[in-house]
């Protein structure tokens, strides 16, 4: 039984050494998409121009919410002193304004994810293409995001030499 399985083990090595040979030719790049995004001046301009599209709204939300809060705090000191019928009027203008609040917190939310992929997502296309001509000009067999990582070392991040080349390619995209 213990030859046995030392057989195994030696058939899967032997095996797998093609593969894992193969393995140590892999060259791993790691890429931040969200800082080149960020930094580069296209991504800068797109993300500003969203941000000033929706301030107003957030603005008018926060005041909602702002108004929903005082009306809560002036129900609390009063619900003491009041009728049963002031009290259920309140309580139903409270929960009105709470489900509108939250209606159009939902609906701004959408409108922003919406608005994001309309502006990004052609950005996203160029950082894309960017990425697999970088890799297949450079041998790389792996890109991956340095958001999805716990750990990699320093030597593999080639965000900045993607960065440049974004940055270009976004300018003649962008023309």
């Amino acid at each position: 039984m213990g030859n046995l399985l030392k057989y195994l083990l030696l058939a899967c090595l032997i095996v797998g050494l093609p593969a894992m040979a193969r393995a140590a030719d892999t060259k791993i790049g790691v890429v931040s998409a969200e800082e080149i995004m960020s930094s580069a001046e296209s991504g800068k301009k797109a993300l500003a121009g969203l941000k000033a599209t929706f301030e107003a709204k957030q603005q008018d939300l926060k005041r909602q919410n702002d108004d929903f809060k005082r009306m809560e705090d002036d129900y609390r000191k009063k619900s003491v002193t009041l009728s049963a019928d002031a009290k259920a009027k309140m309580q139903n203008e409270l929960e009105v304004k709470a489900r509108k609040m939250m209606e159009d917190q939902q609906g701004m939310a959408q409108k922003m994810d919406q608005e994001q992929a309309r502006v990004m997502g052609p950005l996203l296309t160029i950082l894309q293409q960017v990425v697999s001509d970088y890799a297949k000009k450079n041998g790389y067999s792996i890109m991956l995001d340095k958001r999805t990582l716990i750990y990699s070392a320093p030597a593999v991040d080639i965000t900045a030499d993607i960065a440049k080349e974004f940055e270009a390619a976004a300018k003649k995209g962008g023309k």
